[in-house]
């Protein structure tokens, strides 16, 4: 394949034809919500959203979307005359083979709290980034495939950016993240967008939360040494279901899609567990709380300046595997419980909880802008290079 990738090197490219793609071939993330503004606002642009995954092709089509199946041979076609890729991690999303000649931009999928990619030197992931084997370096070599670009939030976060992907902070442009536009939309609009986008699951639960007083949502970090931790994270599950059940509060439970810690845990009255893929950011709007530990999804919850609950259970185990960026407790926005009785007593007084002065800080270090206009910027970032 490499004689494809030098001769991709040479094609003549359009900078009208934009290629899409997502981290696990999945509609989600920065790239879904890009791609559907640019298909529903910028008909000179034409949009590919790319695909291996047949289930995804076949929703596209029905959804009237412009879809490519990765390995078909007009995506291929496509692939070597696009100018701009889009993805959310790596660019083999869209196609490595392909790529030579193309502006990537990468839309990552968060800010990072923990470190990321060459800037990680502990745990499983340090051999890809520090040693880069022979055998990745020729059967994957998209791990180190620097993008020309990647999407930022902030001056502070473009620092990190251009650390962890080789490139300069210029090249790190804070425009903000396009799945947290929906944030901004009124209440009605997001039902509309899940009524038309999203899963049957999320329609549903979206009925089903009517009968609960508070929503809150549990969403740990990924662990690079695939643990099962959820036996520590609540030991005695069903105290947790009756502290719960006493405020009338529903807690579901969303994994990182590659974790399958949730194999063997069981519903309950008020603790209910979501499907690993199912895209949830348009459904954080009608929450009233997150409790997260070291995942960057408090960075982006933080825009609803709703409470946030912190529960590092395993930080001591957490950290031999992954450094961090920041000091921990100091960029974190909320109350910080270690262990499950103290997760209890929070729970048990959750209407309580408030955002203070050092929340509106974090949000003016990590967010340039808070106005629901991120994908237009990144679109007009593009189509001005």
């Amino acid at each position: 394949m490499y004689p494809l990738y030098w001769i991709s090197k040479l094609t003549r490219r359009s900078a009208d034809i934009w290629l899409f793609a997502p981290m696990n071939h999945a509609f989600l993330d920065n790239a879904k919500y890009l791609f559907l503004h640019v298909t529903q606002h910028h008909p000179e642009i034409k949009a590919f959203f790319v695909s291996e995954k047949a289930e995804l092709i076949q929703y596209l089509k029905e959804q009237n979307l412009p879809v490519l199946d990765k390995w078909s041979l007009k995506a291929f076609y496509y692939g070597l005359i696009a100018k701009f890729y889009l993805i959310s991690a790596y660019v083999d999303d869209i196609n490595f083979w392909t790529s030579g000649g193309a502006v990537v931009f990468n839309l990552w999928h968060g800010i990072p709290l923990k470190k990321i990619e060459f800037d990680i030197s502990t745990g499983p992931l340090a051999k890809r980034y520090q040693k880069r084997s022979w055998y990745n370096r020729i059967f994957k070599p998209y791990f180190y495939r620097r993008p020309d670009f990647v999407l930022s939030t902030s001056q502070d976060v473009s620092r990190l950016f251009a650390s962890a992907f080789r490139v300069s902070p210029a090249q790190c442009p804070p425009l903000g993240y396009p799945r947290t536009d929906i944030f901004f939309k009124s209440k009605e609009e997001i039902k509309k967008h899940i009524q038309q986008y999203e899963s049957k699951a999320l329609n549903a639960l979206l009925k089903q939360i009517a009968a609960y007083e508070r929503v809150i949502l549990y969403m740990p970090t990924w662990r690079d040494d695939r643990q099962n931790f959820m036996q520590k994270a609540f030991p005695n599950v069903e105290q947790l279901n009756d502290a719960l059940k006493l405020k009338n509060a529903l807690l579901l439970i969303k994994l990182h899609p590659n974790d399958s810690s949730l194999k063997t845990f069981r519903d309950l009255s008020h603790i209910k567990t979501m499907p690993a893929k199912i895209d949830l950011y348009p459904f954080l709007p009608f929450t009233d709380g997150l409790i997260t530990d070291y995942s960057s999804i408090y960075f982006d919850y933080m825009l609803l300046k709703k409470p946030i609950i912190f529960y590092p259970f395993d930080l001591e185990d957490y950290l031999r595997n992954r450094e961090m960026y920041f000091d921990y407790q100091e960029t974190l926005p909320g109350p910080v419980v270690g262990d499950f009785g103290a997760l209890l007593e929070v729970v048990a007084s959750i209407e309580s909880l408030t955002i203070n002065e050092k929340y509106e800080q974090l949000l003016n270090r990590f967010w340039l802008f808070r106005d629901g206009k991120s994908c237009e910027r990144v679109t007009e970032f593009l189509k001005n290079l």
